[in-house]
């Protein structure tokens, strides 16, 4: 009896763990945008930046599409420009610093609480594993080159960051570019999913 009791524990810790890999548990990470939304409980809606104007500024602590944006680059402010291939046609986030992000450029993001975050890095620059992540709900998520999203026409690599939690609510991001790493990127189609008593979700369409 004692041997047959350890082995269906044995085979329960075993199937907790294949539920906590799945999301039902914790945050969940991911690389890919397709396994991401399909892991979302909710509908996802997107910020593409496409109704603002070029060279707007989003300063410091400001919002665009109901997200918040915390940053410090040492005074260079996050702007929309529109000067390179992206995700979504014709705008992407960038800086006053040749409409790019550099290398040590971290941000923060708040947006009203929900089960997923996600977003897209556009980089012409050779990138390595974990040169980009995405912290949310306690879960980091790490750039992965084997999991390069896709190539654009003018060979800009993009990738995807995301996560995912079904069970609590996400309410604040934090992207890291490792500083010293040499390379610029930009950000486009920023990812949510709103739980249903925040706001309308607008169904996503692949970039």
């Amino acid at each position: 009896m004692q041997i047959k009791k350890a082995v269906v524990l044995s085979v329960c810790s075993l199937i907790s763990c294949f539920f906590c890999a799945n999301g039902f548990a914790e945050p969940v990470a991911f690389t890919r945008f397709a396994d991401f939304v399909s892991a979302s409980p909710v509908p996802v809606s997107k910020l593409d930046f496409d109704h603002l104007e070029p060279g707007t500024t989003i300063a410091k602590a400001s919002s665009a599409g109901g997200i918040t944006f915390e940053y410090d680059f040492g005074g260079i402010p996050m702007k929309i420009a529109h000067l390179y291939a992206t995700t979504s046609t014709p705008n992407f986030l960038g800086t006053g610093d040749g409409g790019m992000f550099h290398d040590g450029d971290d941000f923060s993001l708040s947006f009203p609480e929900g089960h997923a975050i996600g977003l897209f890095f556009i980089t012409a620059d050779p990138m390595f594993d974990g040169d980009l992540t995405l912290t949310a709900g306690g879960t980091t998520a790490s750039l992965s080159t084997a999991n390069m999203e896709k190539r654009l026409p003018d060979g800009s690599s993009v990738y995807f960051l995301g996560i995912v939690d079904r069970d609590a609510s996400l309410s604040r991001a934090d992207i890291v570019a490792l500083a010293g790493g040499f390379f610029l990127f930009n950000v486009d189609d920023i990812v949510t999913a709103p739980a249903p008593t925040t706001t309308a979700k607008v169904e996503f369409e692949q970039p």
